[in-house]
């Protein structure tokens, strides 16, 4: 029966350059089943190539405490979420366009998040500063020997407001945060050129790049129809599979791949964690409504604690939840949770096909219903000098 690795050297193939054998960090994760969530943000360009598991050749996400100094922006405070009010009631889904209810469906939600972000004040920011995201996160990794879980862990990211200069995240060490915070190193887009990897800016060639501004307009649309479209074409060219089967030696025999709306509402995610600009965000929710399938769900708790009430969208046996508070509609986090596995109108094949971009593969054993495989809690966002500085 054909092996994972043996999976990854045919897919592969053609896709990135010939090496002797595939990096030891994939062939580790690769032969031990693993199955790791999305990271957010999405620290790794979308080059050519593929990528296994949930993220293989990722960077450590991080936070911990560095010299305090000047904030030279004002400072955005996410954190304080309460309990969801009576009534609210346990969790029920119901899908936009669904019979009117005396509680808010999905898309009504939504559209109270994106004008509780459109009164948000813009940020003051330079060029040459940085967007600070404080957050909390858990993961889970889910192998052959059960399901390992980390965090709750601080983490910081500093990504450059232009997209140019190079960022940092730095995030508590387990088991203990007095250890050194794990750091990470995000090489920049400068010159038109960053590092291919761009958490190993010393160790990967340059390749051409594009900048990718943290807090400036004009990098993400802020109409909600051009928004859609960006996500969309975003995902076309990221196609993702999931394993879905396996046989008695655990080595996956079906896959599918997530629909172009799982993915642009997971693209939704990404953006809600990279770019904090009011409009963007205000965006982003109006775009989500837009996507078929999103739902309710109730008393949803973020990485934090905080309870509030989620937009989810669920498909190959993992649900995605944009999670808000209950009352002012304020934007809380993103969860990554497994699911019941339904695959009624889905086309399982033997092994992924190949198509355009950077197409990533997933293996490893379906995670379980209400497994968390991440969650990201939004604590504050701020405008500073340089990486690694707090307000």
């Amino acid at each position: 029966m054909t092996s994972d690795l043996s999976i990854l050297e045919e897919f592969g193939a053609g896709l990135a350059p010939a090496q002797d054998q595939p990096p030891a960090e994939i062939r580790h994760r690769v032969m031990n089943g693993m199955r790791r969530p999305v990271r957010r943000p999405r620290l790794l360009s979308r080059l050519g190539g593929v990528r296994l598991a949930w993220r293989i050749g990722a960077p450590s996400v991080a936070a911990a405490a560095v010299a305090a100094a000047l904030v030279a922006g004002p400072l955005t405070d996410i954190a304080g979420g309460r309990p969801a009010p009576p009534g609210r009631g346990a969790n029920v889904e119901a899908g936009v366009g669904a019979a009117p209810q005396a509680l808010p469906g999905a898309g009504q939600v939504l559209l109270l998040a994106a004008q509780h972000a459109a009164a948000t004040p813009t940020m003051v920011a330079r060029p040459d500063q940085f967007l600070l995201i404080d957050s909390v996160e858990v993961e889970s990794t889910i192998g052959a020997g059960g399901t390992t879980v980390s965090g709750p862990r601080r983490t910081r990211t500093w990504l450059s407001v232009d997209g140019t200069h190079d960022g940092l995240v730095l995030q508590e060490a387990a088991p203990s945060p007095r250890r050194s915070p794990v750091r990470t190193d995000i090489d920049g887009c400068t010159n038109g050129r960053r590092a291919q990897t761009i958490d190993r800016p010393r160790t990967t060639p340059k390749v051409a790049c594009t900048p990718e501004p943290a807090y400036l307009p004009g990098g993400v649309p802020t109409d909600p129809a051009r928004l859609l479209t960006y996500v969309y074409a975003a995902a076309a060219a990221g196609p993702v599979w999931v394993s879905v089967a396996a046989g008695s030696d655990k080595t996956p025999t079906g896959f599918v791949r997530l629909s172009d709306d799982q993915r642009a509402f997971t693209e939704i995610a990404e953006i809600l964690y990279k770019n904090h600009l009011p409009a963007v965000q205000a965006a982003a929710f109006r775009a989500a409504g837009q996507i078929a399938g999103v739902q309710i769900r109730r008393n949803v708790a973020d990485a934090d604690g905080r309870v509030g009430v989620a937009v989810t969208r669920t498909e190959a046996g993992t649900r995605e939840e944009l999670v808000f508070d209950p009352i002012t509609y304020r934007y809380l986090g993103h969860n990554v949770v497994g699911a019941e596995l339904d695959l009624n109108g889905a086309k399982v094949v033997r092994s992924p096909s190949r198509g355009a971009g950077t197409t990533e593969v997933r293996l490893g054993p379906v995670p379980k219903p209400g497994e968390v495989l991440y969650e990201s809690a939004l604590l504050q966002v701020a405008i500073v000098d340089r990486a690694g500085q707090r307000p």
